[in-house]
C-alpha cells in the first residue's frame, strides 16, 4: 500500500509539474472580438502572465487597448475587456506577456512571451 500511495504521489505532482511546463500558446479556434472585448478559447502558458490586447499598426503591435491574467498552464474562455470601443473591421493582434517582475500588475516590464523564437501572437477582427 505504501508503494502505490508513493506512486500515486508521485503522479500526482508529475502531473502539476506538467501542467505548469505548458508550452507557450494561444489558440485561433474561439478566438474572437467585439468591439468591447476579446474573447479567447484556450491559452497555455509556462509561467502566469497576461493575454494584452493591442492594436495593429501596419501589422506590428501598437498601443495597448486591454489586457487580462493568466495561470501558469492552461487557461480556457479568457475574456479581456477592451479600454475603448473598437470598430467592427479593426484589426487587433492578442498577444502572450509573462510576468517578469512578480509583482502581479501588469507593466512594460512583463515581456511578451516566446514559442520556438517567436512571440506568442495571434491576429483577430473585430466583427
Amino acid at each position: 500500500m505504501r508503494i502505490n500511495g508513493f506512486l500515486l504521489g508521485l503522479g500526482l505532482t508529475t502531473l502539476a509539474a506538467g501542467a505548469a511546463l505548458a508550452e507557450n500558446s494561444i489558440g485561433s479556434e474561439g478566438l474572437k472580438a467585439t468591439p468591447t472585448s476579446v474573447t479567447i478559447g484556450a491559452v497555455s502558458s509556462t509561467k502566469a502572465g497576461y493575454v494584452v490586447v493591442h492594436q495593429d499598426v501596419n501589422g506590428k503591435p501598437g498601443p495597448i487597448v486591454g489586457h487580462a491574467s493568466v495561470k501558469a498552464g492552461s487557461n480556457s474562455g479568457v475574456t479581456v475587456t477592451l479600454d475603448k470601443k473598437e470598430k467592427a473591421g479593426t484589426k487587433l493582434i492578442v498577444m502572450l506577456h509573462e510576468e517578469s517582475d512578480n509583482d502581479n500588475k501588469f507593466d512594460k516590464k512583463d515581456k511578451p512571451a516566446i514559442s520556438g523564437g517567436k512571440i506568442v501572437e495571434q491576429l483577430v477582427t473585430v466583427q
